[in-house]
């Protein structure tokens, strides 16, 4: 059976891209020619589509507390179009952060390892515009607003589900495990530029706090050749593609990870002076940056507000039927 399957590798592989593959998958990852096409292009494909839909399932779940569950029609239908709107949103975010971790690494394993440091570090650097610009120029231009507003609402929902809750007070915090201080900006960093869209999903499908805290710091020595003696394993879980550099160069090499603020603040802001954007994008850009609102701007809409109306409705339509019964 799996030489009948290996067999036929190719015209399997060419009708899932033909039937199956959207628009949006087959521009970012481009096919492969027809005499080259393997499984191995679908695997990476279908790894991508589910870590896309787990994080997009997570944050549709934030915004509107896992409505799918709920009995109210009208708040499963909204969950629904919200979950429909992010998902291809996340993808595209998914394709810049898997480019951009390879130009990182091809940038620090990749060179002559000679004159590089000793052992393994992990450093903290400005950004790589000029290399990530192309990446950026793939995506279609009236929608690298969208995209780059989706990547803000994901950081703004990991940064605020690695800290403890503002609200708690002290006994509080203790009783509950949530002493430990906040995810700093530079772990932040390492999960969602080494990790991606997967690594960010798994973090905030954690239930609690302490799971979230635990896991990103599993996540961040696992990958330390000298924290686990299973590191290249960890590091080829990645789903890292790229030939320009060798995992064996990990244990000797200082790996730089962009600063938080500056992954696709810098390009967006540079690709708004272009004239492919209006004056009136350019002051609506201004306003949303300053107001953080940015899943309202996806959404064209107060998902918040909707939110809290239709858990009215929902209370309404449980208490009315306690009444029938």
């Amino acid at each position: 059976m799996f030489d009948l399957v290996s067999r036929c590798d190719s015209q399997i592989v060419r009708f899932w891209i033909k039937y199956k593959l959207g628009t949006l998958h087959r521009k970012l990852y481009p096919p492969p020619l027809p005499d080259e096409a393997n499984f191995h292009y679908l695997l990476a494909m279908r790894r991508r589509h589910i870590a896309s839909i787990r994080l997009t399932r997570q944050l549709a779940n934030f915004l509107l507390k896992d409505t799918m569950r709920s009995t109210c029609h009208r708040r499963r239908q909204i969950w629904k179009s919200v979950y429909d709107k992010m998902l291809p949103l996340v993808f595209a975010v998914g394709y810049y952060l898997e480019e951009h971790r390879r130009i990182l690494l091809e940038r620090d394993l990749g060179r002559d390892q000679s004159s590089a440091h000793v052992c393994y570090d992990i450093r903290i650097t400005p950004a790589i515009t000029d290399e990530e610009r192309a990446i950026f120029r793939r995506l279609d231009p009236p929608m690298r607003l969208q995209y780059f507003y989706m990547y803000c609402f994901i950081v703004q929902v990991l940064t605020l589900k690695l800290r403890p809750p503002q609200s708690a007070g002290t006994v509080e915090k203790f009783v509950r495990g949530w002493t430990a201080e906040p995810a700093c900006p530079e772990d932040i960093a390492f999960a969602l530029v080494l990790g991606g869209v997967s690594q960010v999903g798994k973090l905030l499908a954690c239930k609690s706090y302490g799971e979230r805290r635990k896991c990103l710091y599993s996540f961040i020595t696992k990958l330390a050749p000298y924290e686990t003696t299973g590191w290249k394993d960890h590091w080829e879980n990645l789903g890292i593609e790229c030939t320009a550099f060798s995992l064996d160069d990990i244990p000797t090499a200082s790996i730089g990870i962009t600063q938080l603020d500056e992954i696709l603040v810098p390009l967006m802001e540079s690709f708004l002076k272009s004239r492919e954007y209006t004056e009136a994008q350019r002051v609506r850009y201004a306003e949303v940056k300053t107001e953080k609102k940015f899943v309202n701007e996806l959404m064209g809409y107060d998902v918040w507000r909707l939110r809290e109306r239709t858990a009215g409705e929902e209370e309404e339509e449980d208490s009315d039927a306690e009444a029938d019964t």
